[in-house]
């Protein structure tokens, strides 16, 4: 089994599901919680930290379909889903807020570093080895 799509929308899911059925492509749906449906949930594709895992997600049963399914759905304008798809898209073209949160932890990693050579230098001045 492999990794097809994954959605919070339980609708999306289901037209997926059918798409690939009609084709004779078997899939099987983990992380659908058929008992706590609710009929409007408020989520953005945009969050980035969101936990994606919980999300419901489509997965083909035989390998040999796989390529026929990602076929599919890029034949009705959806890309598959891409492992840390997101995560290399972001270290090809970093934004301006992610350049400055890699220059924050460069900056604290040296600072801390500076001080923890500091308390080593007066631990040892402390001990009469300097």
């Amino acid at each position: 089994m492999r990794p097809l799509y994954t959605s919070p929308r339980q609708e999306n899911i289901d037209r997926v599901v059918a798409l690939l059925a009609e084709h004779g492509i078997e899939t099987t749906i983990t992380g659908r919680s058929n008992w706590n449906r609710p009929s409007y949930q408020r989520f953005s594709y945009s969050q980035r930290n969101e936990n994606r895992e919980s999300w419901p997600q489509v997965w083909v049963n035989r390998a040999d379909d796989y390529t026929q399914a990602r076929a599919l759905m890029r034949g009705i304008g959806i890309e598959p889903m891409v492992r840390h798809g997101e995560e290399l898209a972001l270290a090809r073209n970093p934004t301006p807020e992610s350049r400055r949160a890699g220059v924050a932890t460069r900056v604290r990693r040296i600072v801390l570093l500076a001080l923890a050579a500091a308390f080593v230098i007066l631990m040892l001045r402390y001990m009469g080895k300097i």
